[in-house]
């Protein structure tokens, strides 16, 4: 190779050596510019960061301050039923430690059901509390929530104890007034029956009126006790079969004394079907019922009653066609203290309802006016 060849071949690779330094000189400037540029994205994503961290403290704490600061109890559970969290007002309601606790662990120690406790429940404080329960959604776990009604209890007991007693009151008056005229009458029938020149037919006479007037005593007396009584006690177990054989022989003898016909028909039943019940009670309100059905008719009055096995339980109708009631006058008699009788304190219907309730039971009537009335109690069945 000559001197002049060598020449061009070293200034051919000197300039292919400047044009690759250039590329890199360029290349390097260019990653200096990305590495700017990604150095500023990543101190915009770590601004970010920090923000969204500030936001999520942010909310923790207002959590935190709100889980604190409710009115009512609160649990959170883990996906074990580990209780997790546990406000103020919870730890004060079960008094001993909760957090670690398992749920199911604290319910027997923390609680004691009452027989009245209804959609609340009773703790062994004495405390009674609605407990309600609700997801998280997708995250694991659950909440407690825990109000406490003992307050509210209480309220509604006082209210319960003042309204007995303003009805006692009401009752009271009625009574006083009702029992005025045929005590009177008792007396003066009792006043003639000394009498020892009193003929044997008016002698007879003035002894029915008397016991009439003296069993209308015992009638709005009894009723009395009956809705004064705070409960009724069901401690007799009896046949339906038996329990209908003695209210149709009951019910005949009131029909035979007051010139009434009885129509009793309804369902068989198994002698393994029985009710749980207070007889003397439960009796004395169907009586109640056919004497209402008796006295809102004329003479030679007819009564129909029939039972049949309604659900779950036995139903009781008594149906007359007497004068009826309007939908007006209905309602006001159910209130009680309102009669259309003239010797009645209208506590009727309402020592029926107090009766069908003491039997977890219930009563109904319906009346139209002109055509009669349909008055139904019904009780449960058991079958042993």
């Amino acid at each position: 190779m000559t001197k002049d060849e060598e020449i061009a071949e070293l200034k051919a690779a000197f300039k292919a050596f400047s044009e690759s330094s250039d590329v890199l000189t360029k290349s390097y400037l260019d990653l200096q510019q990305e590495v700017a540029r990604l150095h500023q994205q990543l101190e915009q994503v770590e601004q970010d960061k920090r923000q969204e961290q500030d936001k999520n403290r942010v909310l923790v704490l207002q959590f935190q301050q709100l889980f604190e600061s409710m009115p009512v109890g609160v649990l959170l559970l883990n996906e074990e039923g580990l209780i997790v969290m546990a406000n103020p007002v919870a730890e004060k309601l079960f008094n001993l430690p909760l957090i670690g606790q398992s749920w199911g662990e604290v319910v027997p120690l923390s609680f004691r059901p009452q027989e009245d406790d209804g959609h609340d429940v009773t703790m062994v404080t004495g405390r009674r509390v609605r407990v309600e329960t609700a997801s998280l959604g997708n995250v694991p776990g659950q909440l407690v929530i825990l109000v406490d009604l003992t307050q509210a209890y209480l309220l509604q007991k006082k209210l319960n104890h003042h309204e007995r007693l303003s009805n006692m009151g009401k009752m009271v008056a009625a009574l006083a007034h009702q029992i005025r005229t045929p005590l009177s009458s008792a007396s003066l029938y009792a006043g003639h029956l000394q009498k020892a020149d009193l003929a044997p037919v008016m002698r007879q006479n003035f002894a029915n009126k008397l016991v009439d007037r003296l069993a209308n005593i015992e009638k709005q007396i009894r009723d009395m006790l009956i809705f004064s009584r705070s409960e009724i006690k069901l401690d007799e177990t009896l046949s339906i079969n038996e329990f209908i054989d003695e209210l149709i022989s009951q019910c005949e003898e009131v029909c035979e004394q007051k010139n009434a016909t009885l129509e009793a028909s309804g369902s068989d039943f198994t002698s393994n079907q029985v009710i749980q019940c207070n007889k003397e009670t439960l009796i004395g309100a169907l009586l109640n019922l056919l004497n209402n059905a008796i006295d809102s008719q004329a003479q030679a009055c007819v009564v129909k009653l029939a039972w049949r096995e309604a659900n779950a339980g036995v139903q009781f109708v008594f149906k007359d066609r007497g004068v009826g009631m309007s939908k007006q006058h209905l309602e006001h008699v159910q209130e009680g203290f309102v009669t259309t009788k003239q010797h009645g304190t209208g506590l009727g219907l309402m020592v029926v309802k107090a009766i069908a309730r003491a039997h977890h039971g219930q009563f109904e009537i319906d009346s139209i006016e002109g055509a009669g009335t349909t008055a139904s109690l019904t009780i449960p069945l058991i079958r042993v």
